[in-house]
């Protein structure tokens, strides 16, 4: 209370030195009022991404005042003015700029605004604090696109063990394990059916790939059945569990057998 007093009184004597007489009804200190967006979304999937917040300063007093303005991103890049002059009893809008490189984590951030009243109808108040602050809310959409290097081509003789590896690489943000594992598609197929006759899976141990921006190298072991050429026509798949491969022969997680 002594403070708010002293800070009635000083300023008061200002303005009475300024010639400036405020009267009873007036606002007798600086005071801006700030109000933002509440929350955001960044999609880093193309790339590094970014999102624009709409943000108002109210000067609730008679007089013109300058407003410094302030931000804190952590993680996150932010971009806006420095300062604002927002007439007496005026609303002034201005625009914030938040972006997040490629790669960032996905997860919700934290973004604060300040706004702090330096000057008061020319008079410097910003030693007396007068001021707001706005939090925004900027969530980072996660994301995983992967893509595999395969065999440029497999030659299967019929009843004869195809061995081969495949270099499986993640573009992804998300702090996730995801399995990889050998499909079998005939040809002109949109759906993976049961295997035929002579067909098996006989790779040893897992694969898996640990991201964000993971990679690793699948061996693959695969039987075939003694009639391959005059029964079956067809691909082979690999993809993990969480991606559409887009199930076609045409798809660029396939290849042919």
């Amino acid at each position: 209370m002594i403070n708010r007093t002293f800070s009635v009184v000083f300023i008061s004597s200002i303005l009475i030195l300024c010639g400036i007489s405020p009267s009873g009804s007036a606002q007798v200190l600086p005071e801006t009022d700030l109000e933002c967006d509440d929350s955001t979304e960044i999609d880093l999937s193309n790339g590094a991404g970014s999102s624009v917040i709409d943000c108002e300063l109210t000067n609730p007093t008679a007089f013109d005042e300058k407003v410094e303005l302030t931000y804190q991103g952590g993680a996150l890049d932010t971009a806006g003015p420095g300062s604002v002059t927002v007439g007496g009893g005026q609303t002034s809008s201005f625009q914030i700029v938040i972006a997040s490189s490629s790669g960032q984590s996905a997860g919700t951030y934290e973004v604060n605004v300040s706004a702090v009243v330096t000057e008061w109808n020319g008079v410097p108040v910003s030693i007396f604090g007068f001021s707001d602050e706005e939090g925004i809310e900027v969530e980072v959409l996660p994301y995983t696109t992967c893509s595999s290097s395969r065999p440029s081509a497999i030659f299967a003789e019929a009843g004869e063990d195809v061995v081969f590896s495949v270099v499986y690489s993640c573009d992804s943000n998300e702090d996730i394990s995801m399995s990889i594992s050998l499909h079998l598609l005939e040809k002109g197929s949109s759906q993976e059916g049961m295997w035929p006759s002579g067909f098996n899976d006989m790779s040893v141990g897992d694969c898996n790939i640990q991201n964000p921006m993971g990679s690793v190298s699948c061996d693959f072991i695969l039987t075939t059945p003694s009639n391959l050429q005059e029964k079956w026509e067809g691909c082979l798949i690999v993809v993990d569990e969480m991606s559409n491969p887009g199930w076609s022969c045409s798809s660029s997680f396939a290849f042919p057998l």
